[in-house]
This record gives C-alpha cells, sequence and structure tokens, in this order.
C-alpha cells in the first residue's frame, strides 16, 4: 500500500576462485587482497546509497509521514483528525509503526472525564498506538485516510522522533485544548516551528484575499455538510465572537484539510517539505440524509407563538408558548453564562448570545406587572443589540435556525410590555 524502504544484503562468493587449493594458493592470496580493497571501497561508497543498504542499527532508517483522516460519524469526528506516523524500519515489534497522537484524553477515579468537562478542565495528551490498530478502527467506521510523506534528512527525521518521544514524557504529554490555536493538528505545525525555527516557513493555505472565519469553515460548512443540524446548532450558539475573526493562512491550519495543504507545500531550509501524498484508505462513510430538525422544530413553536399572541381566542394557549420560550431561552442562557465563566475553552468566553438568551428569563414568570413591563423594554433592546452585532460581524448568530425564535421573542416582550400578558 506504502513505499517501502526495501533493504538489499549485497553477498559474495565466499571463495571467488574454483580448483585445486595447492597449485591456486599464489593466486588465491593475490585475489583475496583484491576483493579486499574492492569490498571497503564498495561498502564505504554504499553508505550513501540509503535505498540499498540498510543504515546501522543505532541509527534506525525513519520515515515520518503525516495522516490525515476524515470526519466521522460521531460528533467530537466531525471536524477530522491528524496525527503523525513514524516507520522505523529496524524495529521489527510494536515500535516499527507508531502513530503519535495528539488526541487523547485521560481521566481517573479521582478525576473522572464528568468532573474535567463541568469544570472546563478537560486536558489533552500525547499517546502512542500502532499503525494496526488505527486501520481497525477507520476501516469499522469506514473513514478516509490520506498521507503525506515528509521530505525530511536523516538528521531532521531524529530530530522529529526525538521530539515526539520527549514529548511522550509525562511531565511534557498534557496541554489545555484549545478548538481553534492547540489541538491534534496545531500541535503538529508547532512540532516543526519549534525544532526548526525560522528555517521552516509554511505555505499558504487562503487566498491573500480570504475573508472566512473560524465560523465558517466549522459549524457553517462542515456540519450541514455532515447533516449534524443539532450539533451544529450547539456550537454555532456556544461558539463566541473569536470564532467570527477572519482566518489567516497559518490559523487555517487548525483543520487537519488544511494543515495537510500547508505542510505539504511549507519549506525547510528552502526544501520542500512534502514529498508524496498517498491515499492510504478511501471513504466510504455515508452521511444520513437528514432534514434540518432544529430549524423545522424551532420555525414550527415559534409560529404558533406568535399566531397564538395576535389572535385574543388563543390567549391561554398564548401564555403556555409564551412561558415555554421564557425558560428555553432562559436555561440556554444559563448554559451560555456556565461556558463564558467556568468552562475553560477560549472560543466559548465573550458569547454575545448572551443579549437575547437571557438567563434572567427564567425568573420572569414571577415578576410583577409593572417589573415584566421595565424588563421586556430592556430585553427588546439587547435582541436589537445583538441583531446590530450580528450583522456587523462582531459576532454571527445561527439565522436560519432561531430567526424565528428571535421574532418569536420580540412578540412576547411586547405583548409583556403593553401588560396584557404574563400577568
Amino acid at each position: 500500500m506504502h513505499p517501502r524502504v526495501l533493504y538489499i544484503r549485497r553477498t559474495g562468493n565466499k571463495y571467488p576462485f574454483a580448483g585445486d587449493f595447492i597449485y591456486f594458493w599464489p593466486y588465491m592470496k593475490f585475489a583475496a587482497l583484491i576483493s579486499l580493497f574492492t569490498v571497503l571501497t564498495c561498502s564505504g561508497y554504499a553508505q550513501t546509497d540509503t535505498g540499498n543498504i540498510p543504515e546501522p542499527v543505532s541509527k534506525p532508517r525513519l520515515r515520518i509521514s503525516l495522516l490525515v483522516c476524515e470526519p466521522g460519524p460521531d460528533v467530537w469526528e466531525t471536524f477530522g483528525h491528524a496525527c503523525l506516523r513514524v516507520v522505523d524500519s529496524a524495529k521489527t515489534d510494536a515500535e516499527r509503526d507508531k502513530i503519535y497522537n495528539y488526541g487523547f484524553y485521560e481521566a481517573s477515579p479521582d478525576n473522572p472525564l464528568i468532573k474535567q468537562a463541568l469544570t472546563g478542565r478537560v486536558r489533552d495528551l500525547l499517546d502512542t498506538i500502532t499503525y494496526a490498530e488505527l486501520m481497525y478502527e477507520y476501516n469499522i467506521k469506514e473513514r478516509g485516510i490520506e498521507e503525506l510523506v515528509f521530505n525530511l534528512t536523516d538528521s531532521q527525521k531524529l530530530l522529529v522522533h526525538a521530539f515526539l518521544k520527549n514529548n511522550l514524557r509525562r511531565e511534557n504529554r498534557y496541554y489545555e485544548f484549545d478548538t481553534f490555536y492547540d489541538n491534534c493538528s496545531t500541535r503538529i505545525v508547532d512540532l516543526f516551528e519549534k525544532i526548526f525555527g525560522n528555517k521552516f516557513v509554511t505555505a499558504r493555505t487562503l487566498p491573500a484575499s480570504s475573508r472566512i472565519t473560524f465560523r465558517d469553515v466549522t459549524a457553517t460548512k462542515l456540519c450541514p455538510e455532515q447533516h449534524k443540524y443539532w450539533f451544529g446548532l450547539g456550537i454555532n450558539l456556544t461558539y463566541a465572537s473569536r470564532t467570527d475573526r477572519i482566518m489567516n493562512s497559518r490559523e487555517a491550519m487548525f483543520l487537519p484539510p488544511f494543515l495537510m495543504e500547508g505542510l505539504d507545500n511549507a519549506t525547510i531550509d528552502g526544501r520542500k517539505l512534502g514529498s508524496e501524498k498517498l491515499t492510504i484508505r478511501r471513504n466510504e462513510f455515508k452521511w444520513d440524509d437528514v432534514s434540518n430538525e432544529p430549524f423545522i422544530i424551532i420555525l414550527l413553536i415559534s409560529a404558533l407563538t406568535i399566531t397564538c399572541l395576535i389572535v385574543p381566542r388563543f390567549a391561554a394557549m398564548a401564555k403556555v408558548l409564551s412561558y415555554l420560550i421564557l425558560i428555553v431561552t432562559g436555561a440556554v442562557g444559563c448554559g451560555l453564562l456556565y461556558l463564558c465563566t467556568i468552562d475553560g475553552e477560549p472560543a466559548f468566553k465573550e458569547n454575545y448570545n448572551l443579549l437575547w438568551a437571557l438567563p434572567a428569563n427564567l425568573i420572569v414568570p414571577f415578576l410583577s406587572r409593572s417589573a415584566k413591563a421595565k424588563y421586556a423594554i430592556v430585553a427588546m433592546c439587547l435582541i436589537g443589540i445583538a441583531l446590530i452585532l450580528h450583522v456587523l460581524r462582531v459576532q454571527v448568530m445561527p439565522v436560519l435556525e432561531i430567526g424565528s425564535l428571535l421574532l418569536a421573542l420580540l412578540f412576547v416582550f411586547g405583548i409583556m410590555y403593553r401588560s396584557r400578558l404574563l400577568r
């Protein structure tokens, strides 16, 4: 499947001449000297022919490459994955073909995963598996894998391998995950930058005139393509204003496909880093053809609420639906507030969706009539500010899914201000 370095052991006939030992002994001594000189000369020359003569065991022959994995069915597989493959042909055990993977996390009885998630302190780490183990998993899930073989010198390969092994040490292997700036892909770019410094130059992955943001290439693009509409809505709400910054070519490499492109055309000391692109496994996974359920459900509930608010005979139903919308948006606001203040993920900070998903919506039904009217004025102004920020692209909202909900909220607060509802 992949080009391997084939080692050919050169051997010769132990005795170059045949015949009677006694008669040919003088000639054999002369031939032996000539043969010895030839062998030594050829051996010294063959050391530069690394495709034919094996390297000494003390200096293993390494093949280092990047593996980029296609997205998968689970939500944590939405953006794909990247890892490094190191083939050491001097080894014959599990060390021969290893995957260095920055995408692991660790839990323990005194620090379970649920505790890490609730406190926002999920630490990722570098760990290794064998190439066979990786292929077993991706064959089951029918996910595709592309490989980029690196064009590195032997000394550069040893430096990269040593860096990875040092990162495996317990005191070095952990890192605080950051969706856009510190993940399985960015760690690989960082590796080359730390080892080679200014000698390493990444290639452009985006046009100079590009205005693409982090949200554009994640929630707006990948989630709909994979029909993960609920997950797309969730991250669209939780991703804060930082997500709407315009990416540069280096920042775009937080996604595996951009990483592949950036490293393929990158250079070290002016020499192209990418050597060869290979398809290890073709992607066979098919996404379920499902409709945009969040859009449909929110639209129906919002339309029903507005209709009931407008038609007086449905006042009782309007009150129930209005309470429902206030409770749901208040609960969403509490979740966003938690992510902004307690959770450690930087992508969730400074979230202006809190302008319309107000946690205080949960207590509105228990306010006095005059307090509701005052609250309604403030809430409608905040929704207006959120829409302005959306238009200015300070923070983009998933308007397709929640546009009808925002309209329903304006109707609820408008009626509340006029004191005709929620008394």
